[in-house]
């Protein structure tokens, strides 16, 4: 006895809401899987990016003189040391480029980001300038 149109069409119905099911299922994992490492494994550089006068004025600007670079040792290292890089080609609007990096010596936790990226204060990023640039922090996580 072959089934009928209608049992056709039920298992077909129940055979798409089984694969939206686990497909969906399969989704909320993944995606609680990824929050749950960004969440708990911290990032260990810190790299300075050189931006656009434009885009510094969008946050909070924070002139480095030599007070700022004995509270920021950091940006001291990259901006003042043997890594930093001045040379690149020129800048198009919201164009940004890579100065320099160094290993923190320490696991980034939420101190170290209000420290160097977000102003606690107005909850925009940090922009620092120095000898008329203008550069701001990112993290990256090492395997």
């Amino acid at each position: 006895m072959t089934p009928s149109s209608h049992e056709k069409s039920t298992r077909l119905k129940r055979y798409l809401i089984a694969v939206v099911v686990i497909g969906g299922v399969l989704l909320g994992c993944y995606v609680a899987v990824a929050s749950y490492i960004a969440a708990t494994i911290l990032p260990d550089d810190l790299l300075l990016y050189e931006v656009m006068e434009e885009t510094a004025r969008e946050g909070v600007v924070i002139r480095l003189d030599e007070e700022m670079f004995r509270v920021l040792p950091v940006l001291d290292t990259i901006l003042r040391g043997e890594g930093h890089s001045t040379t690149g080609g020129p800048y198009h609007t919201g164009d940004i480029r890579l100065v320099g990096s160094v290993e923190y010596p320490e696991k980034i936790y939420q101190g170290t980001i209000d420290t160097y990226i977000i102003d606690t204060e107005t909850g925009k990023r940090k922009y620092f300038e120095y000898e008329g640039r203008y550069y701001r922090v990112g993290t990256v996580y090492r395997d």
